[in-house]
């Protein structure tokens, strides 16, 4: 296992993300879309980033931007030892017409300098010559749809499977830890491939209403996998200590909770030969 858990880096990176946090919140007041991404998921991801660090973070969907903020900051700091860079990938381009004109004005240039934010489609993407370079790779998958999933498991993947890396997803809930308030269906219809809406399914113990929640169990299941609530990390590594949840309350706040709303794997945990979905051509 080449790899930290969540709970690890949030204990072992706490005080290089205390030091971030003005900066962090400043951030999070700029991009003002605080329902897209929480402060504990800010701290959780920088710090993951931090402990696992990569020396490429490729970003797939950002929106307007919280995660690749959280990255862009643990890049600047990881930059100077292994030449960290963030590959950001989004068809919507709300970065650069909303997000990155409040940002110039309280970040310094060379914040931005790890940086490569593009408006492109990640179908296209040459992931081959990108994935060529790096040594330890880490990656956010958070574009939705069964396509994007196809070329996320069938094509990024197969690139990085030898190298040192880790998979985060978000909108994938753990019901164990996490809660996710009722399971009745109320008013709600079945999930019928829809997300971000109020119909959501239950797998388990994942409850998501994006599709590539399903597409990554049914490939870390054909693996044999691992696919890691990161909440689980959190209850199972650190509540039991309460004087490490009481530090990491005091220095953090409202950047650290127990709760997480997301999950990853490595295809490196692979106890045999990986498969891979194939790639169907666009017509």
């Amino acid at each position: 296992m080449v790899h930290s858990s969540p709970a690890k880096a949030l204990w072992n990176q706490r005080h290089a993300l205390a030091s971030s946090l003005p900066r962090l919140r400043r951030l999070i007041r700029a991009i003002n879309h605080p329902g897209d991404f929480a402060p504990f998921q800010w701290g959780q991801v920088t710090a993951f980033a931090l402990e696992f660090k990569p020396d490429l973070i490729v970003e797939l969907g950002r929106g307007y931007g919280n995660s690749t903020c959280c990255f862009l900051e643990a890049a600047s700091r990881l930059r100077p030892h292994n030449g960290c860079k963030v590959v950001s990938l989004c068809l919507e381009d709300f970065w650069r017409t909303e997000t990155l004109p409040r940002l110039e004005a309280i970040c310094p240039r060379e914040w931005f300098g790890a940086g490569e934010i593009l408006t492109a489609d990640i179908l296209a993407y040459d992931f081959a010559r990108l994935a060529a370079p790096a040594g330890r790779v880490l990656v956010l998958w958070d574009a939705h749809g069964f396509e994007v999933a196809e070329c996320v498991l069938g094509k990024l993947l197969p690139t990085i499977a030898r190298k040192p890396h880790a998979v985060i997803m978000h909108d994938m809930v753990d019901t164990r830890y996490d809660g996710i308030g009722s399971a009745d269906y109320g008013a709600a219809s079945l999930w019928r491939g829809d997300h971000a809406t109020t119909n959501f399914f239950i797998l388990g113990n994942i409850c998501s209403s994006v599709g590539q929640a399903i597409s990554a169990l049914d490939f870390t299941n054909r693996n044999r996998l691992p696919l890691y609530p990161a909440a689980e990390s959190l209850h199972v590594e650190l509540k039991p200590d309460a004087a490490k949840v009481a530090e990491l309350r005091n220095l953090l706040g409202d950047f650290f909770s127990l709760s997480a709303y997301w999950f990853w794997f490595s295809a490196n945990d692979a106890p045999g030969r990986l498969t891979f979905p194939r790639v169907r051509q666009a017509a």
